[in-house]
């Protein structure tokens, strides 16, 4: 089965694709894969966060 990921950091110092290894190693435990990622730096509060609507 396939999953799709959406990584978010909310400030400009952080950096949202960090979590990117734990998420793969993650989806490989539980027998998944993941066919998409969607990484952005953007405010949770704001709702116009284009990877999130992808």
């Amino acid at each position: 089965m396939f999953v799709r990921a959406y990584l978010r950091a909310s400030t400009a110092e952080q950096d949202a694709s960090r979590a990117r290894n734990a998420l793969q190693q993650f989806a490989a435990d539980h027998g998944k894969a993941i066919a998409a990622q969607y990484i952005e730096n953007a405010s949770g509060a704001r709702a116009d966060r284009p990877e999130l609507l992808r």
